[in-house]
């Protein structure tokens, strides 16, 4: 059980439910950045800043060994989009650890996403003294950066049932937005989802 001023969550669960449709139906996890698969890249990135890893998604993913001792949590049947996943997540958590855990979320397919991204979310969630937090960054919300603790997974279950975007579900569960990222390059919550956008990342790890 989570206690005091964490300086890790306690899970972080990335998100990998998507079709890839854009990318002509490739997951995305197994896309090669840098000649590195996506998946290794963000978790990379998300395991110093947790003490378990996960993959939300409705199938196990073919990449899943390629992430030490991470856990495959089945997305849940009772909702759609990455609500499903995010309830999956959190009834996992608060049965294993807790009501007060914390769980961090990302999606697989954000190779910058920041090195402080807990830090910053959970900060900003302490502040507010509330449930969960989210990314609010160039005037957009991007909920699934965010950080939820395992008591909230009830009204994201209520949510959920009628609901599938994701930012109006965390909104419902009580989130606060966190703007700690303003102009930070590349923009740390850049998505991949053409491939456009995998060749631009190129691009960038190439000027790095």
């Amino acid at each position: 059980m989570a206690t005091g001023i964490q300086e890790k969550a306690d899970l972080a669960a990335i998100f990998a439910g998507g079709g890839g449709t854009r990318m002509g139906g490739i997951d995305k996890g197994a896309i090669l950045l840098g000649g590195k698969p996506l998946c290794e890249i963000v978790a990379g990135r998300l395991e110093p800043q947790a003490d378990a890893i996960a993959v939300l998604a409705p199938a196990q993913p073919a990449w899943l060994v390629n992430i030490a001792d991470a856990h495959w949590i089945v997305d849940s049947p009772g909702a759609k989009g990455p609500g499903a996943g995010l309830l999956a997540a959190l009834h996992w958590l608060r049965k294993e650890m807790g009501p007060d855990a914390v769980l961090l979320t990302s999606p697989v397919d954000a190779p910058f996403l920041p090195n402080d991204l807990f830090v910053q979310l959970e900060a900003t969630r302490r502040k507010a003294a509330a449930p969960a937090a989210i990314v609010r960054h160039a005037d957009g919300l991007h909920p699934v950066f965010g950080v939820w603790q395992a008591s909230c997974a009830s009204f994201v279950e209520q949510a959920a049932q009628n609901e599938r975007a994701l930012h109006r579900i965390a909104l419902w569960a009580g989130a606060v937005l966190c703007q700690a990222w303003t102009g930070a390059l590349p923009d740390p919550f850049t998505n991949l989802n053409s491939p456009e956008d995998v060749a631009l990342a190129e691009n960038i790890l190439n000027v790095r």
